[in-house]
C-alpha cells in the first residue's frame, strides 16, 4: 500500500484544479483518473472569463454573438467584448496538469472506498485527505451514500466535424421543457448541437435516452436539416443536487458536489473554483472557505432561478424576453441576466 497526503479521485477540470492549488504545498498528492488521457469527458470545451482570469490559451476562439432563438425565429445578440472561448477540454486540461506537480495515474478507475485507503484495479493508496472530483457518477459521492434526486439535467446532442459557426442557445418550452436546445463548440474543430433538460427527480438513464434524445433527433433533423442517423452522438448527466462539499477529512468540488448552474449547465467553472477552494481550505488558507462560502451561495441563487424560470407560466415570461432580447426592457433584462452568468 502506498502512503499520500491527498488522494484526489477524478482528472478532469475540478481534481486537476484542486492538484494544481495543491502544488509546492509539500504534501504528497496523487490524483486517480479511469479514463487513459485527459479531456475524455463529453461536454463542451468552452470557458467564460471568470473561469481563467489573465489566462489566454493557444489557439482559442472568441465568442462575441449569442444567437437566441424561440419558435418565432432566431435574433443575434453581439457584444463589444467576448464572453465564451472556445478552448477545448484537452487543451484545458493540460493547462492545468501543466501546472501541478502532484502525480497523476491514468487508466486507474478506483473500485472501493474506505475510511483510510481507496483500492483501485491496479493498487491501493492510504491518504489523509480525500477528494471526489469524479463527476456526475461519483464514486466518492456514493461512498459517502449522499442522494442525487433533487436537481438532475441530462445533454444529448450530435457532432458534426467542423468548426462551430455559432453559439445559440434556443428557449423552446414546448420541445424541451425545463431545457433548451443548442449549438456550440465541443473543440476548436467540432461543434455540438442539441439539448438539455433538468428535472428535480433522476430516472436514470431513461431520461436521456428515452425522453430526451427523441426530441433532440427530431428538433435537429429539422432546424438544421441535417440527417441524424449519420452523425455520431452522446449523451451525459449533470448533477446540480448540491448537499455539501466538507465531510470530515472526505471533499467534493464540481458535479460530484453538485455545483453545476441548473440554468446554463455551466460546469467547467464550478469545478476548477471549488477545485480551488477545496485545496485551499486543505492548505488551511482561509481563502478556501470564503470561496467555498460563494460556490454555495451561488449555488442557492442559481436554484431559485431556475424554479422561478421553469415554473408555469414563468418559462413563458422568459420565452418572451427571449423572442426579442433588443426590445428596450427585454434587453435590459436579458444583458442583466447573462453577464451575470457569465462574468459571475
Amino acid at each position: 500500500m502506498q502512503d499520500y497526503d491527498v488522494v484526489i479521485v477524478g482528472g478532469g477540470p475540478g481534481g486537476l484544479s484542486c492538484a494544481r492549488h495543491l502544488s509546492n504545498s509539500g504534501l504528497k498528492i496523487l490524483v486517480l483518473e479511469k479514463n487513459n488521457t485527459l479531456g475524455k469527458k463529453i461536454c463542451s470545451g468552452e470557458v467564460s472569463s471568470k473561469t481563467f482570469p489573465g489566462v489566454k490559451f493557444k489557439n482559442e476562439q472568441k465568442w462575441e454573438t449569442v444567437v437566441v432563438g424561440t419558435h418565432k425565429g432566431t435574433v443575434p445578440v453581439s457584444y463589444n467584448r467576448p464572453f465564451l472561448w472556445t478552448v477545448g477540454r484537452f487543451e484545458l486540461e493540460t493547462f492545468l496538469k501543466n501546472n501541478s506537480d502532484a502525480v497523476i495515474h491514468f487508466s486507474e478507475p478506483v473500485v472501493e472506498i474506505t475510511p483510510d485507503y481507496v483500492v483501485t484495479s491496479k493498487a491501493k493508496y492510504k491518504y489523509k485527505f480525500l477528494v471526489g472530483a469524479d463527476g456526475s457518477f461519483s464514486r466518492v459521492r456514493d461512498y459517502l451514500k449522499l442522494p442525487m434526486k433533487h436537481i438532475v439535467g441530462w445533454a444529448f446532442h450530435f457532432i458534426i466535424d467542423k468548426p462551430a459557426d455559432r453559439f445559440a442557445v434556443y428557449w423552446l418550452p414546448n420541445t424541451f421543457p425545463k431545457g433548451y436546445g443548442y449549438v456550440m463548440s465541443k473543440s476548436l474543430g467540432k461543434t455540438m448541437i442539441g439539448g438539455a433538460m433538468v428535472e428535480r427527480s433522476d430516472n436514470s438513464k431513461e431520461s436521456v435516452h428515452q425522453v430526451l434524445a427523441p426530441k433532440v433527433k427530431e428538433w435537429v433533423a429539422k432546424e438544421f436539416g441535417l440527417d441524424v442517423n449519420k452523425l455520431k452522438s452522446e449523451g451525459m448527466k449533470g448533477n446540480a443536487d448540491y448537499r455539501g462539499w466538507k465531510f470530515n477529512n472526505v471533499f467534493l468540488v464540481g458535479d460530484a458536489a453538485g455545483l453545476l448552474n441548473p440554468l446554463t449547465t455551466e460546469g467547467i467553472f464550478y469545478a476548477v473554483k471549488s477545485g480551488e477552494g477545496v485545496a485551499k481550505f486543505i492548505r488551511r488558507d482561509p481563502e478556501g472557505q470564503k470561496i467555498m462560502n460563494s460556490m454555495q451561495n451561488a449555488h442557492r441563487w442559481q436554484v431559485l432561478i431556475f424554479d422561478i424560470a421553469t415554473a408555469w407560466p414563468f418559462c413563458w415570461l422568459v420565452h418572451w424576453i427571449l423572442s426579442n432580447p433588443k426590445g428596450w426592457l427585454r434587453s435590459k433584462i436579458f444583458n442583466y441576466v447573462f453577464w451575470k452568468f457569465m462574468d459571475g
